[in-house]
C-alpha cells in the first residue's frame, strides 16, 4: 500500500513539473521570436526587440573602444 502511494506521489510531481514545463515554453518561445526571427533561406534576422539589443551593445563597444583624451 505504501509503495503505491509512493509511486503515485512521484507520477503527481512529475505531472507537476511537465505542466509547468508546457506553461512556460511558449512564453520562451515568444520571446525568442521578437528577439531572433528565422525567416528566409539563408539565415536569420533580428526581431523589433532584437534590432534594439544589437543598437544599444553597438553603442556600448563604440564608447568602450574609442580612446579617452
Amino acid at each position: 500500500m505504501t509503495e503505491k502511494r509512493s509511486l503515485a506521489r512521484k507520477r503527481s510531481i512529475l505531472l507537476e513539473y511537465v505542466i509547468l514545463l508546457c506553461s512556460i515554453l511558449p512564453l520562451v518561445f515568444a520571446a525568442s521570436a521578437s528577439v531572433y526571427s528565422l525567416s528566409g533561406t539563408a539565415g536569420g534576422s533580428f526581431g523589433p526587440i532584437g534590432k534594439g539589443i544589437v543598437a544599444l551593445y553597438q553603442r556600448i563597444v563604440t564608447i568602450v573602444s574609442l580612446p579617452i583624451p
